[in-house]
């Protein structure tokens, strides 16, 4: 009913406790096929298989400003060791609405979150269907919670995920099995190169290839890999290259053998070289030698395949960052029920022992931002050349972590 429902929309808006890859793809087929009806996706919990569901809806078309995390509510401790206290209220609310042609609307209001679990039946779920026109008020009523929840929500990057998964492990203890939050990092530069390329330009094991990266990152020999993926139809912009890296048309793992700052070599052998278009495009070099013409504020690097395949990996561009702070809006805050005044409240609400006087009240989180400020890179500012951000498909990221399977479930 639900996927019927979609594929006649004209406005969708979906808000979801929790979601997932899986889940997505339970009603994906009609979202898919029409993105620009996609008007505001909400999500509640910041977890890793989330992001994946929200990068999923970015490369299938959604525009990144219509998707949207709700941080919750918390408040300071007033003490240095734990500065917020534990738990949060949090956006748990699932509702898909729809307006329909001939002014007409349909709601799926319940306990059906985007996940893979809830849309096929795994969960015991509870719903409503309401259908009727589209200014009943009923439907004014859903709208007004919907704009209620974008407003207190933080518009999502991919480039949050880390600090938004944090405050979800630090504030969600009980969900960790949840939240998927990467523990293990191998610290280390990759070189990561998203090019385009016809099905006839393949590398070959042992190949060289010649690209250019700004001129000041440092790159070591032997020690920085180059993962280089292929399409032929390559993706817009960065966070969309990442998203798709494991769908994209070859994957290749290379060892970096050389990188020149000063432009030195005049003569390079190698089999292919990568421009430095936008997108970058590979090209076979005709008697595999490349006489570059790097231009100013570049540097030469060569690189050697090693392996046909890449393992999938989730990238981070951020030197690591252990803790975070809530940035709190200055206006909205959530009392308790005051008949509760004195009283212990449920687990679901309060699950800290400290936290035992409920009309504190709650304060929305607006942001996150660092704790401690770490030491920038001694090659930041040519490294901003190379991040998602500069909207370049030559990237080099810090760190990497081999992704979970079970993310996906």
């Amino acid at each position: 009913m639900l996927v019927h429902r979609l594929s006649l929309s004209t406005a969708t808006s979906i808000v979801t406790g929790f979601a997932t890859p899986g889940g997505l793809d339970a009603i994906s087929g009609p979202i898919k096929a029409r993105p620009g009806s996609v008007v505001a996706i909400i999500l509640g919990a910041a977890t890793y298989p989330g992001f994946e569901t929200l990068d999923e809806l970015h490369v299938a078309g959604v525009p990144l400003s219509r998707l949207h995390v709700h941080l919750g509510h918390t408040r300071p401790s007033g003490t240095k060791k734990k500065p917020t206290v534990r738990f949060h209220p949090m956006l748990h609310s699932k509702i898909y609405y729809m307006e329909l042609p001939h002014g007409q609307a349909c709601a799926f209001v319940g306990s059906h979150n985007m996940t893979s679990f809830a849309l096929k039946g795994l969960n015991g779920e509870a719903g409503v269907l309401l259908d009727g026109p589209v200014n009943a008020p009923e439907f004014q009523q859903i709208r007004d919670h919907i704009a209620e929840a974008k407003q207190q929500s933080a518009s999502y990057s991919p480039a949050m995920k880390e600090s938004l998964a944090w405050w979800t492990k630090e504030f969600v203890e009980g969900m960790k099995s949840e939240i998927k939050l990467p523990i293990e990092w191998i610290v280390g530069r990759t070189v990561l190169i998203f090019a385009q390329a016809s099905k006839a330009n393949r590398p070959k094991m042992g190949d060289t290839l010649y690209f250019e990266l700004p001129a000041g990152i440092k790159i070591e020999s032997l020690k920085t890999e180059t993962h280089l993926f292929l399409f032929e139809n390559p993706p817009s912009d960065p966070w969309m290259a990442l998203a798709m890296a494991s769908s994209a048309d070859a994957h290749y793992t290379c060892n970096t053998t050389g990188a020149e700052n000063e432009q030195g070599n005049l003569e390079i052998k190698a089999q292919w070289r990568i421009d430095g278009a936008s997108p970058p495009v590979l090209d076979r070099v005709i008697g595999g030698k490349v006489r570059p013409q790097t231009p100013a504020g570049m540097q030469q690097v060569r690189a050697e395949v090693v392996a046909l395949d890449v393992i999938p990996y989730d990238y981070s561009f951020e030197q690591e960052k252990k803790e975070w702070d809530p940035i709190y809006s200055a206006r909205e805050k959530v009392i308790a029920d005051p008949q509760a005044s004195g009283k212990r409240q449920t687990a679901d609400l309060l699950s800290d022992p400290d936290d035992r006087d409920a009309n504190k009240g709650w304060m929305l989180v607006t942001a996150l931002k660092p704790r401690d400020r770490i030491p920038e890179e001694r090659d930041a500012k040519a490294l901003a050349r190379a991040l998602p951000a500069s909207g370049n498909l030559v990237l080099v990221s810090l760190r990497k972590r081999k992704k979970d399977e079970d993310d996906q479930e």
